[in-house]
């Protein structure tokens, strides 16, 4: 992440609503911090459907040339550890936090998890996504092909760091303290991806899980 601060990384990479996510989003009220949100399309999107009351991101990029219309933003280090406690500092606890497709971008995302559980104010949420490392285009290259081969984006994408499946992206989220409320898979592919999921009954869908999208809850 840290070597991509350009504005085509932007433009091309994060300015998106994920509307995968948002449907999964609790309404909390409050100011929500979305970690890694470019230039807040989805934290936007999330305060227009009145989801909570305030939103901002913090950021790698430079969001102060973007007309986001957020009411707060940050640039800095993820990893810095001030990074986060200046945040709150000016800001207070959040009541509700976004981590999407992040976390696997650092090198201590158990850490950073925890450090953003504390965060919260109580009652408050962290919703996070996960990429699925067990997806069918990572493991069965490597498993019948002897490939392993890095992409600009995706399961693969050449600056993830780390990698989950679903029992450790659930460790990763239960170590904050946090309690899970909720784990959603969202599948790849089309058709034929459908058809392997009611012809397995179910039993090999982490093959096709794309990533994991897990609600937390601080109580």
């Amino acid at each position: 992440m840290s070597s991509l601060p350009t504005k085509e990384f932007r433009t091309s990479y994060h300015d998106h609503i994920r509307h995968d996510v948002v449907p999964h989003i609790p309404k909390s009220g409050g100011q929500l911090l979305d970690l890694g949100g470019g230039i807040g399309a989805t934290a936007a999107e999330v305060r227009r459907l009145g989801l909570v009351d305030q939103a901002g991101v913090a950021d790698m990029i430079d969001n102060s040339i973007e007309d986001t219309k957020l009411d707060f933003t940050f640039q800095g280090n993820f990893e810095d550890p001030s990074f986060l406690d200046n945040i709150v500092a000016q800001r207070g606890k959040f009541q509700m936090i976004l981590a999407l497709d992040i976390l696997e971008h650092l090198l201590d995302p158990w850490t950073m998890a925890k450090r953003l559980a504390d965060s919260l104010d109580e009652g408050g949420y962290m919703v996070v996504s996960i990429p699925n490392v067990r997806n069918f285009r990572a493991s069965v290259p490597l498993l019948l092909q002897n490939k392993w081969d890095y992409q600009d984006d995706g399961i693969l994408d050449r600056t993830h760091l780390r990698f989950f499946v679903r029992s450790t992206a659930i460790d990763l989220m239960e170590q904050t303290g946090l309690k899970i409320t909720k784990v959603t898979p969202s599948a790849s592919g089309g058709r034929a991806v459908r058809l392997f999921r009611a012809l397995t009954f179910g039993l090999l869908n982490s093959l096709t899980d794309r990533q994991y999208i897990i609600v937390a809850q601080k109580i």
